[in-house]
């Protein structure tokens, strides 16, 4: 505490915080709710959408099962998009937004599309969201036209906003019948005891499959939504994802089985992962200088003649950015 002080903390902020975090704790270590019949209660997983709680049930080990690769020559889709702010204006953002995909049979690459690159002026983080998710999946529908039931592979979250066109476009790709699966890297599912939920199976998996592949499910079902969402661990030494079905195929795929599919195309240079999303990550990456690039070219879009021009004023709402300092203080061209 002293050394906090001397670092120029306020003596009473610190002893406040102490304190404080030392309550969090107690509370969490002091007070086991017990059953009917004496027994710990499980936690169970939530997560808040679209301004409702969605509860899974408790935790339970014998949702637990052991994975191993099922060798396929099943026909992937797999499409990922980044996004950058291109201007914040403050009231709006310009996004850009880069698309890739590719088709994959088994582990054999067919295809890979031309990336794709979107722009869209959004009021909100929100929006921005919506829109990202919708760009991904018209690419989806564009590559999935020639091949009829196949499995596509998403490095995102499966639950869109009601009434946005990103929801719609989702609807539409698991009414026709393709097996959609979202892989996302992070997740906001958390246990009713305050802790992640993919941290806490992930503990639990692994003293029950030491030096195994395995899958847990469900964390979260809910037909509303058109979801399933479980966990997997797809190599002994990789990492546990949360993994996303469309609620059509939870009901008539085994989990288990479908976890084995996409262990069997993981990229060994990074274990647990498939390469198809590694792949289609890497390429739907915007570097620095290609923002930078994006930039100059919608300055010259709009126009960048006079300092009364649309890019001047959108320079001047975009305060701090390099361009501002460019282009007027540095004088127009």
């Amino acid at each position: 505490m002293a050394s906090l002080t001397r670092a120029g903390y306020l003596d009473v902020d610190v002893k406040m915080l102490v304190e404080k975090v030392n309550q969090i704790y107690r509370q969490k270590g002091g007070f086991v709710q017990l059953t009917l019949t004496g027994e710990p209660v499980k936690p169970y997983p939530y997560f808040r959408f679209d301004g409702k709680i969605i509860k899974g049930p408790p935790i339970s080990e014998t949702r637990f099962r052991a994975v191993e690769e099922v060798p396929h020559k099943e026909t992937v889709v797999s499409v990922d998009a980044a996004a950058r702010i291109l201007f914040d204006a403050g009231s709006f953002k310009i996004v850009t937004a880069k698309v890739a995909g590719g088709v994959w049979r088994g582990v054999e690459r067919v295809k890979l599309m031309d990336t794709i690159k979107r722009v869209k002026v959004v009021e909100s983080l929100d929006e921005a969201a919506d829109w990202l998710a919708e760009v991904e999946l018209e690419a989806v529908a564009g590559l999935v036209k020639s091949y009829p039931g196949a499995l596509v592979l998403l490095d995102r979250p499966l639950v869109f906003r009601s009434g946005t066109m990103s929801a719609k476009a989702y609807r539409r790709l698991v009414e026709r019948d393709w097996r959609v699966v979202g892989m996302p890297k992070s997740s906001s599912i958390r246990l009713s005891s305050g802790e992640s939920a993919l941290g806490y199976v992930s503990r639990l998996g692994s003293k029950m499959f030491r030096d195994m592949a395995w899958s847990y499910y469900p964390l979260i079902e809910d037909e509303k939504l058109g979801i399933g969402i479980g966990a997997v661990k797809l190599s002994p030494s990789g990492p546990v994802f949360r993994l996303d079905v469309a609620w059509e195929l939870s009901l008539r795929a085994d989990f288990e089985y479908l976890s084995g599919m996409l262990a069997y195309l993981q990229d060994f240079t990074s274990p647990g992962y498939p390469l198809p999303l590694k792949i289609v990550h890497n390429l739907s990456r915007i570097s620095d200088d290609e923002l930078s690039m994006d930039r100059e070219l919608l300055l010259e879009e709009l126009g960048i003649s006079s300092k009364a021009s649309i890019a001047s004023k959108l320079l001047e709402d975009s305060g701090g950015s390099e361009f501002k300092a460019k282009y007027l203080w540095g004088g127009i061209p």
